[in-house]
């Protein structure tokens, strides 16, 4: 298995973290997260989520504290998602990646004084090879995705936007481009 590693399901499996609290970037929730490794989507209201990567003590999830903010100090969320890394493995093939980050800035009138900013972050994929039908079509159609960067052992809720994919032989050499969601 590569470091960098897409895992997705079509019905997720929800888990019972009972009260959790925030440690810097680790939660420390009251029940187990799952096994060490495993990939835990969070969701903590309805416009803010966190996705958590369970630690060696299966209580605690690591979580990229530049791309999840605003995490309250103590929560119990309204529900989350399980990410078995030995069973919902889709894709390991990817070799490096980028983080795009994209701001707006609302402002008052031609005071231009702001009042609302907000970030909206993607993944881009390394550009190689690769086989369309089969393991990218599977890729970007799955209704729940994350992916795991393992070297610094974070993960994100990802979703494939929008790209035409043109295809020789079944294969194309193309970046991916997935949007990471923060709620």
């Amino acid at each position: 298995m590569s470091d960098y590693n897409f895992y997705g399901v079509n019905s997720p499996v929800a888990i019972n973290t009972g009260n959790c609290i925030l440690n810097a970037d680790k939660l420390t929730a009251v029940n187990p997260l799952g096994n060490s490794g495993d990939v835990i989507y969070i969701r903590i209201s309805n416009t803010l989520g966190v996705v958590v990567v369970v630690q060696e003590d299966t209580r605690i999830g690591k979580f990229d504290k530049n791309i999840y903010t605003d995490i309250p100090s103590n929560f119990v969320p309204l529900f989350a998602y399980y990410f078995d890394v030995n069973s919902d493995l889709l894709s390991d093939s990817v070799t490096s990646f980028k983080i795009s980050s994209s701001a707006s800035i609302a402002t008052y009138s031609e005071s231009y004084r702001p009042y609302n900013t907000s970030f909206e972050y993607s993944i881009i994929v390394d550009a190689r090879k690769r086989l369309f039908f089969g393991e990218i079509k599977e890729l970007i159609s799955a209704t729940w995705l994350v992916f795991k960067d393992g070297c610094n052992d974070v993960a994100y809720l990802v979703s494939f936007g929008e790209d035409t994919i043109v295809t020789f032989n079944n294969k194309f050499k193309s970046s991916l481009e997935f949007k990471i969601a923060t709620r």
